[in-house]
């Protein structure tokens, strides 16, 4: 019972800890934004990681080794947020930092805890690190799927008491602070069950099932691997990008093999089959590392530099690590899988040096890409229409926002350049300046040929719903590509009037946006979705040939239960699937 009332009452000071943060109530310390951010991390490390650790080790260790991994973190998370200007909306410009400080959040709690139970000399201490670092995930989701039906039976219970004209719950529900906490203690007491029955409810019974994912994961590599070397090398591109499901892959087959060599031998696969499996993914992982490796290359050299393509490079090489281990490990014969083992627990540290390198000037991803875009640009190859002009100016951090001011000190001397800036950012303000806009957006928007001009209300609309358009992003350099392409139809023929359909291709991503016409205005309904002739999904797709359809003319309407898009080879559906 004490251990209950423990994580009740620590998780009830979560709760009124997120309370404050969704209210925003750290705005009122005497700080500026990077120290709001700092707080925030701060408290949030904090409790994930005492509520984490307290049912194994005691509240006086967990809320020690909380302590110990939280300030730290907030630190460097207040670091790394000087590189960007101080706005409310800090941490929506972060991913990737926020990313390096949870690894440095997590990966930290089963070394904290082997200590906490063994004494320092247990640090290495693989099967304790192992069953630590299992029970984590694990308890956890089964207290979230235990939060998750307390809210649906207090929302039944809500809706029964309605019936009978008792709106008291319904009311309660709604207070923010009530919420809040209540989350919290129900999450606090889900997770002290799941630790008094860690018998019942441990990891071995979800680590089994995905063991017998050996062998498919195998098969598909070796495929993939055959296919690589008969087209030397080259990869299409199908669903999402080449690059990430190679990455992908690869962490999953980390995975599965560290889940396949278990705590020890005795724990360990001894199926033939199983074993097998093992080793050949150990064997193949080298190929997916070095195929992902080949394929980001490509890229950077091809469009230079940018925060992900860093972060995918930093990815590899963590990857590239897995990759040379394990196969190493399985070349030199027995006690391969004692080898792997001491391999992870190496490579923990090497990811944790990673992640505290993102967050200090060691790795500054926005340097080094907003200095790439830069060089690119002078040696003429990339036009300014191609360069990232909106990211460097709004989400580059401080970095982009000098390399944006440099470019802007040249535009003086460089005419498209001046266009591509002038684009981004209209000199007129108010009415005027929305004017230009709107008959900016008209020369840049592709519109099928005979298409009527669209109205007002529609570009305004189109300029609200997606951000990428308003920062002049669909504007290219003279003699290039249209980047945007809009079409009207009546694509939902049970709802009146038209749909527009707003395709864009931008630099780093392709987005589809979905609008209709209701009772005058324009409003935005969604994503819209891709599918191949054969009907299958792709979830990501190069929307720079149907653009270019679309501008010929070679283009239809084609029903699909909704009316959809027919152009380019594909097909596009004015909602998500």
């Amino acid at each position: 019972m004490q251990l209950r009332l423990q994580h009740i009452l620590l998780g009830l000071l979560a709760g009124m800890f997120f309370w404050a943060l969704d209210n925003q109530l750290q705005q009122r310390l005497p700080i500026d934004a990077h120290g709001q951010f700092g707080v925030s991390v701060l408290g949030t490390v904090f409790f994930a990681t005492a509520l984490a650790m307290l049912g194994e080790i005691g509240w006086r260790r967990a809320f020690g080794a909380a302590a110990l991994i939280a300030v730290p973190v907030a630190l460097l998370g207040w670091w790394a947020s000087l590189g960007y200007a101080a706005s409310e909306t800090l941490a929506g410009y972060m991913p990737y930092e926020l990313l390096a400080l949870s690894v440095l959040a997590l990966l930290p709690m089963p070394f904290a805890m082997a200590v906490a139970q063994g004494g320092t000399r247990a640090w290495n201490d693989y099967p304790a690190l192992f069953l630590h670092a299992w029970n984590i995930v694990v308890r956890y989701a089964a207290a979230f799927i235990f939060l998750g039906m307390v809210w649906l039976v207090l929302y039944l219970s809500a809706r029964l008491l309605e019936s009978v004209d008792l709106d008291f719950l319904r009311q309660l529900l709604r207070e923010k602070l009530f919420a809040f906490a209540l989350s919290g203690g129900i999450l606090g007491l889900g997770l002290a069950v799941v630790t008094e029955l860690e018998e019942m409810i441990s990891p071995t019974l979800i680590l089994r099932l995905l063991r017998l994912l050996l062998p498919p994961v195998l098969l598909v590599a070796v495929i993939f691997v055959a296919g690589f070397i008969a087209r030397r090398g080259e990869v299409s591109l199908i669903g999402f990008s080449q690059i990430e499901t190679l990455l992908a892959m690869a962490a999953a087959a980390v995975t599965l093999i560290s889940i396949g060599i278990e705590r020890d031998d005795e724990s360990a696969v001894r199926a033939r089959v199983l074993r097998v499996s093992a080793q050949g993914l150990a064997l193949v992982l080298p190929v997916l590392v070095g195929a992902a490796a080949w394929t980001g290359w490509q890229s950077v050299t091809a469009q230079g530099w940018t925060p992900g393509r860093v972060a995918q490079a930093v990815l590899i090489v963590l990857l590239a690590g897995y990759a040379l281990g394990y196969a190493g490990s399985v070349l030199l014969g027995r006690g391969w899988m004692a080898r792997l083992r001491r391999i992870n627990i190496a490579m923990a540290g090497v990811v944790l040096l990673a992640a505290l390198a993102w967050l200090t000037p060691v790795l500054d991803a926005n340097g080094v890409a907003a200095r790439s875009q830069l060089a690119l640009y002078r040696e003429g190859r990339i036009t300014a229409g191609a360069l990232p002009l909106y990211a460097l100016k709004n989400h580059w951090g401080l970095a982009g926002q000098a390399a944006f001011a440099e470019l802007e000190t040249q535009a003086g001397d460089d005419r498209a350049l001046a266009t591509a800036l002038a684009r981004l950012s209209p000199s007129a303000d108010g009415a005027e300046g929305a004017s230009a806009a709107r008959a900016q957006l008209r020369r840049d928007l592709v519109l099928p040929p005979g298409a009527k001009v669209p109205e007002d209300a529609l570009l305004d609309a189109i300029r609200a719903r997606a951000p990428e358009v308003a920062a002049g992003l669909c504007a290219s350099a003279e003699g290039a590509a249209a980047n945007c392409a809009l079409i009207e139809a009546d694509f939902l023929s049970d709802v009146p009037g038209d749909e527009a359909m707003v395709l864009l291709h931008l630099p780093d991503r392709d987005a589809i946006y979905v609008l209709r016409q209701s009772n005058g205005a324009w409003d935005s309904i969604g994503w819209g979705s891709v599918v191949d002739a054969q009907g299958e999904p792709r979830f990501r797709v190069d929307l720079a040939p149907v653009i270019t359809a679309i501008k010929r003319g070679e283009m239809q309407l084609a029903p699909s239960g909704i009316m959809a898009l027919e152009a380019g080879g594909l097909r596009l559906l004015p909602l998500s699937r």
